[in-house]
């Protein structure tokens, strides 16, 4: 094993997955920062405009309203897949049989094309026809909804695709790594007294503090990265009122033929992913102390 003590060794080992990283990850990354400082349609003449792209963005009233949004978004898809990702995890722990049965049909979703969950969810989401959702409401005495058109709803509707998709995946995360905690330690915690609650929030979680963070990153960046169920479901609408970052970047990008324009609400997305990796890193470093 002399070999892993070689920092030369590593490096060369590094350097092919590095190189390609490179090539795929980080190169698309410069062409957007330079295409940002052009005026260009994509296949034109290249104007350089500095940054005039991202003061014209200060003052699009669109672009706005779609960072809102994509910051609720975030914010719903996370509570979504690593709420209910956790919480069914934990439970599963104290689940005797049927424990694979489950976690096939909870995963199941995270391996169907979104296209394919968008279509379903508008089907469910219908008001005429009425859907699935509105068939409840009506069971229930309640009035049915437009939730892809009414503007307190869209939103909600729209994120709440991608985050249940993708709970299944955050299950298996969170399972594998509550079931490595030593038994030993919980069953020693259980002699000397301790609740469930107690073992869970000062053992259990503690214990798994880097795997959480890594499935928070994961769920922040697979967030900013939303674009098939919005743009399938309400293509933004109404009003912007489902608009995010990356449906409105292709529509200035490929739609409106504003090349620069779209490359600098990507550049946006990019320094959203790295601000939000940077504050869950630092935060989670905070707690392990």
């Amino acid at each position: 094993m002399k070999i892993l003590r070689d920092k030369k060794a590593i490096a060369i080992f590094l350097l092919p997955a590095f190189i390609v990283y490179s090539l795929i990850v980080m190169t698309p990354i410069i062409v957007s920062i330079y295409s940002s400082l052009l005026d260009w349609n994509g296949i034109g003449k290249k104007t350089f405009i500095g940054l005039n792209n991202y003061i014209k963005l200060i003052g699009d009233n669109v672009f706005k309203q779609a960072f809102v949004n994509n910051i609720l978004y975030i914010i719903i898809v996370m509570i979504l897949q690593l709420g209910f990702g956790f919480t069914t995890a934990i439970l599963l722990t104290y689940l005797k049989k049927g424990r694979g049965f489950i976690q096939t049909v909870y995963y199941i979703p995270s391996v169907i094309t979104v296209i394919a969950i968008s279509q379903l969810f508008t089907g469910f989401y219908s008001y005429e026809p009425m859907g699935l959702f509105n068939i409840f409401r009506k069971l229930l005495g309640l009035k049915p909804i437009a939730f892809l058109s009414e503007y307190k709803t869209v939103l909600w509707a729209v994120a709440s695709v991608e985050g249940w998709q993708y709970i299944g995946i955050y299950m298996i995360i969170f399972y594998s790594a509550l079931v490595s905690v030593s038994p030993d330690i919980l069953e020693a915690a259980r002699i000397d007294g301790a609740s469930e609650l107690q073992i869970l929030f000062n053992i259990r979680i503690p214990a798994i503090s880097n795997v959480i963070m890594l499935s928070c990153i994961l769920s922040l960046v697979g967030a900013l990265r939303g674009f098939a169920a919005p743009m399938n479901m309400t293509k933004g609408g109404p009003n912007h009122r489902s608009e995010i970052l990356a449906t409105y970047m292709y529509k200035k990008a490929f739609t409106s033929r504003d090349y620069g324009y779209g490359s600098a609400i990507a550049v946006v997305i990019v320094i959203l992913s790295i601000i939000g990796v940077l504050l869950i890193s630092k935060y989670m470093d905070n707690e392990s102390e």
